[in-house]
């Protein structure tokens, strides 16, 4: 996710009067450029002020800004309290289709249950054709939701919204939360929440969002989550004690999972989530977790081997994100194969072991790049799941999950993670790749 760029407001050479409301006051373009002729025409300056008034255009902007702030206090307030009337007293009647769109999020929000939830303003937006479309006191701006879930969230984490808020009548109204969608990051505005209405399935550890009535396989994953986070616990060395969320939705666009693009052969995909967005402090952002989201294709075949391969991710999101993609899905099927182990024996994993050396690893020059990891046709899966249990053979699980822990928090360059690999192990990851090719599994 890249950081979006403000878009600098365009003033001359508009023709539609841009107009700044809050309590009825309008100020618009053609009556600044008045003021500021009036100004011109001064010849005697006035004394000096110690305390100078503040524009007209100032104050406007001011008194907007803090409308708008009121109005998302409200909706979070709303959501807290179980108040669909206050939820819906600033959306803009007349816009039948958005009024029933959020009491659908209304119901959606409250369902979910938030610990925390806060909406700001970020950076004002402009865009011609909205403007041409809403009229001339249209405000458009980004807005940061900052929230967190109960026990699946360990600190409140980020996404981003698009409002569109017209004046009338002396009063902010939102008209709409999608007409900025396209010029917001990855997975904007496509929350589980954002996509009709939702049931949640619970026990302890797991948190289960499906569409409302789909209760019977909620519960099913409930109990296929259970078991994964079961094996992860017994097979992956590093403690964790959080909750999982996984979404299995009816939806092939969920966050920032896209089952109908380059990722539709996956049947699930971790993303995470953001205590601070990339680009809101640093580039790459600062990573909270993750959220297990279901190909909607694949939820009737949603089992703990799958579920122990995804929460292996989300255990390990908060690390820091800068391990190799073979590093990272190496030992999440690391876990997954010892849990298939676990319930047919040794067989089938030294059946698929002999399967990756005499097929998988010829059809390579290299352990797999992220450049193009997901695209590859090798099977880049199996040669990553034989790196990590090279390395657990070589030098002990956990001495793996510190390795892991070490490359996700500094592994930021090549030369990083060579370093790191290498002090750790005593190769590198070409001195690696060359023990791959030479490798005879044990019998």
């Amino acid at each position: 996710m890249s950081a979006t760029t403000p878009i600098l407001r365009r003033w001359s050479g508009l023709l539609l009067a841009v107009a700044l409301v809050s309590g009825g006051v309008v100020y618009t373009v053609e009556q600044r450029h008045q003021d500021a002729r009036a100004r011109l025409a001064v010849t005697t300056p006035a004394p000096p002020s110690t305390t100078p008034k503040p524009s007209r255009i100032a104050a406007a902007v001011a008194a907007r800004r803090l409308a708008v702030d009121l109005i998302l206090v409200r909706r979070a307030q709303a959501v807290q309290t179980g108040n669909e009337q206050l939820f819906l007293a600033d959306i803009d009647p007349t816009n039948k289709k958005l009024v029933a769109a959020q009491k659908i999020l209304f119901a959606n929000l409250v369902e979910i249950g938030f610990d925390e939830l806060g909406y700001s303003q970020a950076e004002e937006r402009f865009n011609p054709e909205i403007l041409k479309a809403h009229g001339s006191t249209t405000y458009l701006v980004r807005v940061l939701m900052r929230y967190q879930i109960p026990k699946v969230d360990f600190t409140p984490v980020t996404t981003e919204l698009g409002y569109t808020f017209i004046a009338r009548g002396g009063h902010w109204l939102l008209t709409s939360d999608s007409e900025l969608d396209n010029d917001l990051g990855p997975g904007a505005h496509r929350e589980a929440w954002d996509l009709g209405r939702i049931e949640v399935q619970r026990s302890p550890r797991v948190m289960v969002i499906v569409e409302k009535g789909d209760t019977r396989r909620g519960r099913a994953i409930v109990h296929a989550a259970n078991e994964g986070l079961a094996e992860v616990t017994a097979y992956w060395p590093l403690k964790w004690t959080g909750s999982v969320l996984v979404i299995a939705l009816d939806e092939t666009d969920v966050r920032d999972a896209r089952f109908a693009d380059e990722d539709i052969e996956s049947a699930a995909s971790t993303g995470s989530t953001f205590s601070s967005l990339p680009g809101q402090e640093t580039v790459d952002g600062t990573v909270a977790g993750g959220y297990i989201v279901i190909n909607p294709n694949q939820r009737d075949q949603v089992d703990e081997i799958l579920l122990s391969h995804e929460i292996t991710h989300v255990v390990t999101a908060s690390l820091g994100g800068y391990e190799p993609l073979w590093l990272a899905e190496g030992s999440a099927e690391y876990v997954s194969w010892r849990g298939i182990e676990a319930l047919s024996g040794p067989g089938q994993v030294a059946k698929w072991e002999q399967e990756v050396v005499d097929t998988a690893v010829p059809q390579l020059t290299a352990l797999p790049s992220d450049a193009g990891f997901y695209q590859n046709s090798a099977d880049v899966y199996g040669v990553s799941w034989l790196a990590v249990r090279f390395l657990v053979r070589r030098i002990g699980l956990d001495k793996v999950e510190e390795l892991y822990e070490d490359m996700a928090r500094n592994g930021t360059d090549q030369a990083a993670r060579d370093r790191i690999l290498q002090d750790r192990t005593g190769l590198t990851e070409a001195t690696l790749w060359t023990s791959l090719t030479t490798y005879r599994p044990q019998r």
